[in-house]
């Protein structure tokens, strides 16, 4: 990158391995960097090494910048190499290059700012020596809460998200928070002055369709890992006395996880009515998005979807439809059941079930609903709005 003058603010957009690629974490992370930029900030994406698969050529991953957000790989391939120990250097290479890159800003731009998205604590302490040897500030990203995820975890896997959660506040000097609760973590080891809330992020603008739907039909978009909740939305479109709303789901998965969802959708005695896409382009998606009645996303009752705000609730805002989910975490917190959404009291398929039924019934009202929910996300979730409101707390 060229020289800048001075007085500008260089955001070091660091711990991601996927930009451009990959699902809701660097969208958020492009999002951000975006929005800095609109607000008169330079940022610099540095990816450590590359995960695209070897022999997979794709032009655009040589380009120096994606939608306007210029990026580097520091290991200075965007591959990922087929062999162990090729892997391996190439982690090694781009984490001392890492160092290299961000010096060269600093020297550059005085005002430069190490801001970090990780999911692992030991990068967090890597981070925070090269922020303490080049003497700029440290502030970490946080959209989840780790010890919470129901998955499956190696013992060390888990020791790192238990050192993340409960340390990696004190090791920042400042915490960006994609929720009230890991807001309230955080401020448990810093100051609350230092802590900045940015929940869903999304580039409204985008959300455009000429397309025409051929029914109509509910939808529902997350990742097939997500099981119990799609089966949940499974169980209430069941308990529906009605055929006139088909279900659609978009769901990626591993193999395993999409014949599991598979199977249960075969054994619903509403199959016929239910259609499940994978792998959909961003246009296709949104063109599911505006021609249906309604976009689903239940949260449960849990530290994990209490402590999240899934990115898919911006995306439904900007696509100007009702959104049906259930009053808990960060939803509870925005939205409002019968104004800005329809929210079921409790995370119960026969109550689910009930807002959905009312979509088919007054059609006209969950229109409106959805229009206020859309100027709501144009408040909270604009990557514009947050761009300004980021830049000056990165620079206070």
């Amino acid at each position: 990158m060229e020289p800048m003058n001075n007085t500008s603010m260089m955001v070091c957009f660091a711990g991601t391995s996927g930009f451009p690629f990959g699902l809701a974490q660097v969208e958020r992370q492009k999002l951000i960097s975006k929005g800095l930029i609109k607000a008169g900030a330079a940022v610099l994406i540095i990816n450590r090494y590359g995960q695209q698969p070897e022999g997979q050529r794709q032009e655009l991953l040589h380009a120096p910048e994606f939608e306007g957000v210029p990026f580097v790989y520091a290991s200075g391939n965007p591959y990922r190499p087929n062999s162990f120990l090729g892997r391996n250097l190439a982690k090694l290479k781009g984490m001392l290059n890492e160092f290299f890159i961000i010096r060269k800003q600093k020297k550059q731009a005085p005002q430069t700012v190490l801001l970090v998205s990780t999911l692992s604590f030991y990068n967090i302490v890597y981070y925070k020596l090269v922020a303490s040897l080049l003497r700029i500030p440290l502030v970490i990203d946080n959209v989840e809460f780790f010890s919470a995820m129901k998955i499956p975890k190696s013992r060390l896997v888990k020791w790192d998200n238990y050192l993340y959660d409960t340390y990696v506040a004190a090791l920042a000097d400042k915490v960006v928070a994609i929720s009230h609760f890991l807001a309230d973590m955080a401020a448990r080891k810093i100051d609350r002055k230092k802590i900045l809330q940015i929940p869903s992020i999304v580039e409204f603008e985008k959300f455009k369709s000429t397309a025409k739907a051929t029914e109509p039909f509910f939808l529902y978009c997350g990742h097939a890992g997500y099981f119990e909740v799609i089966s949940f939305i499974l169980s209430s479109y069941e308990k529906i006395n009605d055929e006139s709303y088909a279900l659609y789901l978009v769901s990626n998965g591993a193999d395993w996880e999409m014949k599991r969802l598979k199977g249960r959708i075969n054994q619903s005695p509403k199959s016929s009515s239910i259609k499940l896409f994978s792998r959909l382009p961003m246009q296709e998606l949104i063109d599911l998005y505006m021609t249906s009645q309604a976009l689903l996303i239940p949260l449960r009752p849990t530290e994990q979807d209490m402590a999240r705000f899934p990115h898919k609730i911006g995306e439904y805002c900007a696509a100007k439809k009702v959104i049906l989910s259930t009053s808990i975490g960060e939803v509870a917190h925005f939205f409002k059941d019968g104004e800005t959404a329809l929210l079921s009291e409790n995370y119960d398929e026969e109550a689910f079930a009930a807002k959905m039924k009312e979509v088919i019934e007054e059609p006209e009202r969950a229109t409106q609903i959805g229009l206020r929910g859309h100027e709501l996300g144009l408040q909270h979730f604009d990557h514009k709005a947050l761009g300004v409101k980021l830049k000056s707390f990165l620079g206070e």
